[in-house]
């Protein structure tokens, strides 16, 4: 799709009457156009959240923001004509990073996405057809859900600690680089444990729950094959042309319990007069249904409904209905219904929203028990989806913290900084299971309540040394910078991210705290946090000012039998002893009087040079 030059000409704003664009605010285009403005020139580690914070800062806001990691451009779309001209104008010049901006105008009308969805439909199935493999439909869905599905899980154990190989090793390279192109060197790089990695790789932990294991499953609401309303998983990605849905029943990773939810609201959806929603068409009703059944027993269902066509008195009576039906439900397959949740919904694309929920029974969160600790869990808030292996995975966490803490002789025991804390689950385990090995805690979380589900957490624990703090890691660092001048050894971090890892400014943060000689990673993305491993073991330069770290240690736990993701856990130290070297290496590298009086002008002017390098 061709994109338009950008319009000097905003007459067409001063044009529109005051009653269009108020009609068009509230209703969007009759002609389904997408109005959108493509921005471009930005960095590729941009996120969209960080366009979002940029284009409000600049009078810019009701905006949707599409942005991929490796794009250096990003989409933003506007509810109008009227708001595309003005956020135009008001971009005009503007700089991001230091970068000038290219904008264009790239709408996308009803007819150009349609024309994109069959393109893409088509080119999916005549990949498939090329292929020459004949699989079911039942087959296709297993091959994407669960992707290792076919192996032995043994073999799968085996396939995800070569991926941790790999990753390591491309660490590795990318350190080994860094170093050569510097006039740096570090001893730990010359280490080599097994597989020529300079750390111990100890063998993965296997998932104690093989199947069923899940304890939070998004089923969409959608047609089947034959054209019927069905509840399970999308067959394929709406971005290849797919939309059908699939039921779940043969999904190994999906619990009974689940499977049964989503088997009765299918049921339920059938004899319903709505339809369900259709993202092709964006017409329709029935969205999405969300089902979180812990370990405990609690049952969470949220039923998501876009609202169109609807009346307040039809969704009321339709959220009435939803809860004597459930808790029938409930009675007759003998599961505990903790809670049940509607969130209306009118946005495009598919997932839990921002918008409000309305617990239409029981309670607004659910409970979950693990490492002798109970724990709230509101709807939004993040909780690891295998209860029974995310326990191997905070034990072994405590089982680092002790050994580090048993070795050696701190002054006294340190404060743990759990960053991306989620529901407090890390910090409140292992503070109750290592006791008064752990001073304090203090957490630092975005989601709002996931926060106030751990405050809730620490009291249910009787932990009375935790503190929260709501934000994003990297604009609420207080609590590193607290610690920037204190003894080292008088906190310990544990840094469990999302799948993009974390900013790189929480990675200088965390080298400019004095106070942390040692931190525990939790990737649940290799691949995706290799550029966060080499950050924190980076020589000091002008950006990363504070003394590197070295991985000591790795071992992956496996959450997800037959996925292809793990979890792995890096242990980093404080690399002092380089550091050390490098100041003496830099004073020994310093010529004296005589040797100086006897150099060319060039050698001395070098030779400062290289001077001047160490110190930055």
């Amino acid at each position: 799709m061709e994109s338009s030059n950008i319009k000097e000409d905003t007459t067409l704003v001063s044009k529109k009457s005051s009653d269009d664009a108020i009609k068009m605010e509230l209703t969007g285009p009759e002609d389904g156009t997408q109005y959108r403005l493509r921005i471009k020139n930005i960095p590729k580690f941009a996120s969209a959240k960080m366009m979002k914070e940029f284009l409000a800062k600049n009078g810019c806001e009701q905006v949707k923001i599409q942005k991929a990691p490796k794009w250096d451009y990003c989409f933003v779309t506007l509810k109008t004509e009227v708001r595309q001209l003005y956020v135009l104008n008001k971009l005009k010049g503007i700089k991001f990073k230091n970068r000038e901006l290219s904008i264009q105008i790239d709408n996308v009308t009803e007819k150009d996405r349609q024309a994109l969805f069959d393109k893409r439909k088509n080119e999916k199935q005549q990949n498939i057809e090329q292929s020459g493999i004949q699989k079911s439909p039942e087959e296709m869905l297993a091959d994407q859900v669960t992707p290792l599905h076919i192996y032995e899980y043994q073999v799968q154990l085996e396939i995800k600690q070569r991926g941790i190989i790999k990753s390591l090793e491309t660490f590795r390279d990318k350190m080994g680089e860094l170093y050569n192109k510097s006039q740096y060197h570090s001893s730990w790089l010359q280490e080599e444990f097994d597989f020529k990695l300079p750390l111990d790789l100890k063998p993965i932990i296997h998932s104690p729950v093989l199947e069923g294991y899940r304890n939070k499953c998004e089923f969409t609401a959608g047609l089947n094959l034959k054209g019927e309303k069905t509840v399970g998983f999308l067959l394929g990605a709406y971005k290849d042309g797919l939309n059908t849905v699939l039921e779940p029943h043969n999904s190994i990773h999906v619990s009974d319990v689940a499977k049964k939810i989503a088997k009765a609201m299918q049921s339920y959806i059938r004899q319903s007069l709505y339809d369900v929603y259709d993202r092709k068409t964006k017409q329709g009703n029935w969205r999405q249904i969300t089902v979180r059944s812990q370990k405990c027993g609690d049952i969470m269902i949220i039923v998501q409904i876009h609202p169109q066509g609807l009346s307040k008195e039809q969704i009321d009576q339709e959220k009435g209905a939803l809860a004597e039906y459930f808790k029938m439900v409930a009675k007759e397959e003998n599961f505990d219904l903790t809670s049940l949740l509607v969130q209306t919904y009118s946005g495009v694309s598919n997932g839990m929203s921002e918008d409000p929920f309305d617990c239409t029974f029981g309670t607004p969160f659910i409970h979950e028990e693990m490492m002798n600790c109970r724990f709230q869990i509101s709807p939004r808030a993040f909780f690891q989806t295998n209860t029974a292996a995310a326990e191997l995975l905070y034990q072994q966490c405590g089982d680092i913290l002790e050994e580090i803490y048993k070795s050696k002789d701190f002054s006294e025991s340190p404060t743990l900084i759990d960053m991306c804390c989620g529901t407090g689950t890390i910090g409140i385990a292992l503070s109750k299971s290592l006791g008064t090995k752990i001073k304090g805690v203090v957490g630092i979380e975005l989601c709002k309540e996931a926060v106030e589900d751990a405050k809730i957490n620490a009291s249910l624990n009787e932990i009375n040394n935790a503190e929260y703090i709501l934000g994003p890691v990297e604009k609420n660092l207080s609590a590193l910078y607290n610690f920037s001048n204190k003894a080292s050894g008088t906190a310990v971090a544990v840094v469990d991210p999302p799948r993009a890892g974390v900013h790189k400014n929480v990675i200088k943060a965390l080298r400019k705290c004095r106070a942390i000689e040692h931190f525990i990673y939790i990737s649940c993305d290799h691949n995706a946090a290799i550029q966060n491993f080499v950050d924190i073991c980076r020589p000091i330069n002008k950006d990363f000012t504070g003394a590197p770290f070295k991985p000591v240690k790795a071992i992956g736990v496996d959450l997800f039998p037959h996925a292809k993701h793990v979890e792995l856990i890096i242990e980093f130290r404080r690399n002092r002893e380089d550091s050390e070297k490098l100041k003496s290496d830099k004073l020994t590298d310093v010529p004296s009087t005589s040797q100086l009086k006897d150099m060319s002008s060039t050698s001395v002017s070098q030779d400062i040079e290289t001077k001047k390098n160490f110190s930055d």
